[in-house]
């Protein structure tokens, strides 16, 4: 299953609600997320900065996903959005779903990965812009100014050209930050 939408649409608090929500009804899902597969030390595009899906390790996200459906891998990717360094976390638990996650990346996936299920988060963009900032500023150390100018001159016309098309490609649409869960549910079965 892929979730996907824009930069802080909630597709990280969605696919954790989710994952909760299915292991309480027996599920075992893996979340794998798609920022782990941010290319390291790669250079920025001059048009797009780091919101672009040639900023993803698209080789490296196929690879891995090939090797968890098949129960061939024993560490997942990892990616440190402060550092911008690689690493690797061990993969020990069980499971019977794959949930992928983000907003670059599964623009690599949906013709070379069977995927079951598309949902696709869309949230005002206000709400998303403060959000975003929030964020970074607090959790990635980024200053205010630099998040602004990112937000305007990358981010936005990266989503237009990288992201919104995924829309058309979804099964599901959810809105907002307040998740229905049901009917993503009830579509897993």
């Amino acid at each position: 299953m892929c979730i996907c939408g824009p930069s802080a649409a909630g597709k990280t608090t969605l696919a954790a609600r989710l994952s909760e929500q299915l292991r309480a009804r027996g599920r075992h899902p893996l979340l794998i997320a798609c920022d782990d597969y941010y290319r390291c030390g790669w250079s920025p595009s001059s048009r797009y900065g780091f919101d672009t899906v040639d900023a993803i390790d698209a080789d490296q996200l196929r690879l891995q996903l090939s090797a968890v459906r098949y129960r061939q891998l024993n560490a997942l990717r990892s990616y440190d959005m402060r550092s911008r360094r690689v690493s690797s976390r061990l993969l020990q638990q069980p499971y019977d779903l794959v949930l992928v996650e983000g907003s670059y990346g599964p623009q690599h996936l949906l013709k070379a990965v069977p995927i079951s299920l598309v949902v696709y988060v869309e949230t005002p963009l206000l709400q998303r812009l403060i959000k975003r900032l929030w964020r970074d500023v607090r959790d990635r150390q980024r200053p205010a100014s630099y998040v602004i100018r990112q937000m305007l001159r990358e981010m936005l016309p990266g989503e237009r050209r990288f992201i919104h098309p995924l829309k058309r490609r979804a099964d599901l649409v959810v809105r907002g930050y307040n998740f229905d869960l049901e009917p993503i549910l009830s579509r897993i079965g």
